[in-house]
């Protein structure tokens, strides 16, 4: 297996973008070894990165689902700062020019210093010629750094509590007609769980990708009266119900809820293709379900640091 890797940094001219590419020639010995590979490290904003790919990852749970190829995005990082970033993934398809991107916002510290797209694209997918994602045994994948602010800790650190017993809950969102709704947002009704209140906020048609469905989780900071500096960790597993059988395109994902940061979800959560697909059994005569299942572990809160840090 051969790569290239080129990387550009524009930090004065708001006009050009930072973006990396990686060009991956050999990708069926890739395959073969089972293994995936990361970039040597690149600069952006005078940050070294490591990007690296998972051609045979699969969806969270589901040992007998399809492989997907997965992008994930590293950096060492020092207790003097956090790393907020907004990164657009991509897999390009040199054929047609239809790329397949992913957008993820990610705060990078010392305890959290790998983000990316798990399960980006269908293996097959990528394989198939008429897509033009693999072209002469070689793919093309990469990032591009949106947003960046490198922000000093001034001696912060977290503290997380973990419960002794966790708080589960899982409920149910249901459609009559889905393909009836007007508004670009539907928030549900409010549910408690462990004494805090939650909604889902769900986009029909998605957000900057019209082509996906999105689903959110939102704390009602009002409701639950979370002080600014205190959180709440949750793990979240969105489904669809499929026909009579519940908890098909399983989702996961973790977050820390702040009073500053009250909603986190999927925005490419499923593309309006599958899910309209009679095939596949999730909307029935415009009948669907939504489920959410949230577990709670515990809370966080941010104070001072006695040590001091070098």
């Amino acid at each position: 297996m051969g790569a290239s890797n080129s990387s550009s940094l524009y930090e004065t001219e708001p006009q050009k973008r930072n973006i990396f590419a990686w060009k991956i020639d050999g990708f069926t010995s890739l395959l073969e070894q089972g293994e995936g590979s990361t970039t040597t490290p690149f600069n952006m904003h005078g940050i070294t990165w490591y990007l690296s790919l998972n051609p045979t990852d699969r969806k969270i749970g589901d040992t007998n689902s399809e492989k997907h190829v997965s992008l994930f995005v590293s950096v060492h990082v020092s207790p003097d700062y956090i790393l907020e970033t907004k990164f657009k993934y991509f897999i390009q398809s040199r054929k047609y020019g239809k790329h397949a991107e992913r957008e993820v916002s990610h705060t990078y510290m010392v305890s959290s210093c790998e983000c990316g797209v798990a399960c980006m694209l269908p293996l097959e997918t990528l394989k198939d010629p008429s897509a033009g994602f693999l072209v002469h045994d070689s793919i093309v994948v990469g990032v591009e750094l949106q947003k960046f602010a490198k922000v000093p800790c001034n001696g912060l650190e977290r503290i997380s509590c973990v419960a002794k017993k966790k708080s589960s809950l899982s409920c149910n969102w249901c459609f009559e007609d889905f393909l009836e709704l007007k508004e670009p947002t539907v928030t549900s009704d409010p549910f408690q769980n462990a004494g805090y209140t939650w909604r889902l906020k769900l986009k029909p048609e998605g957000g900057s990708n019209k082509e996906y469905i999105s689903l959110y989780l939102v704390l009602d900071r009002s409701a639950s009266k979370l002080p600014p500096s205190s959180g709440v960790m949750v793990d979240v597993v969105f489904s669809i119900n499929k026909s009579q059988t519940d908890g098909y395109n399983k989702q996961r994902f973790r977050y820390n809820f702040t009073g500053s940061n009250t909603v986190w979800g999927l925005r490419n959560f499923i593309s309006r293709e599958e899910f309209k697909d009679p095939a596949n059994g999730y909307l029935i005569k415009g009948r669907c379900t939504f489920n959410a299942s949230i577990t709670i572990f515990g809370s966080t809160n941010d104070h001072a640091c006695i040590r001091q840090i070098n």
